[in-house]
């Protein structure tokens, strides 16, 4: 157990979010009851990586955008801060394209988070339908990058 300003902090509850995080292979689980609020994420390749970046001038209507899918099932979500690269190299063809068919486990683009390439693959099978991030653009922990249904 863990104390933290004067409080014990039991555990279990994190450990039993944890193996949930781990068996439904999700990015981030909350739990609230009464004034208990409990959260486990993380990034790929072990990275727990929280916090949000200010929203660019201007960009009101993509923060919208991105509120309008956040809870949507057909959303690929950043399991990261960082920098969206559609393609894999500047000049290549962007991995996927709207109306392409893509399985599960195939890559869709990357996020580099401190200075680490981190592809982001496909949890979802079918059609992209939506490409909702631009390339290059700044991407906070959550936000839909592109739907599949």
């Amino acid at each position: 157990m863990s104390k933290k300003s004067g409080k014990v902090i039991d555990p279990k509850p994190i450990k039993d979010l944890a193996k949930i995080l781990d068996e439904l292979n999700l990015t981030e689980v909350s739990y609230s009851e009464d004034n208990f609020s409990i959260s486990v994420a993380r990034g790929t390749r072990g990275q727990t990586l929280e916090g949000t970046l200010p929203a660019a001038q201007g960009n009101e209507s993509q923060k919208d955008n991105d509120n309008n899918f956040k809870n949507d099932p057909r959303a690929i979500k950043s399991p990261m801060v960082g920098t969206v690269y559609l393609q894999p190299e500047p000049g290549a063809n962007k991995f996927v394209n709207i109306g392409d068919q893509v399985k599960s486990g195939q890559t869709l683009l990357i996020v580099e988070a401190m200075k680490t390439m981190n592809p982001i693959e496909s949890t979802l099978q079918g059609k992209v339908l939506k490409i909702l991030v631009e390339n290059e653009q700044a991407v906070e922990f959550g936000q839909p990058l592109m739907l599949i249904g």
